[in-house]
């Protein structure tokens, strides 16, 4: 009999003794509203678009800009 076989009859009886108070659960304490699960907020739209362009030029402009420095550092733009 395989090592796996022995053990999981053993941890298959110690999950089945727990209570449903042992089981951890995912609470949350506000209530439900739309569009609470994303990690910013656009109540104000103004201000959402200008970092929304803001950040997308800046992460467009990024790899022009390392561009621009390895080569003003080994001097090929001369």
């Amino acid at each position: 009999m395989s090592p796996l076989v022995r053990v999981a009859p053993a941890t298959l009886r110690v999950a089945l003794r727990r209570t449903p108070q042992q089981v951890r659960t995912i609470t949350t304490t506000g209530q439900h509203v739309a569009h609470s699960n994303f990690p910013f907020s656009y109540a104000n739209k103004k201000s959402f678009a200008a970092k929304y362009v803001g950040t997308l030029g800046t992460l467009f402009l990024v790899p022009f800009i390392a561009v621009g420095y390895q080569l003003h550092k080994s001097g090929g733009s001369a």
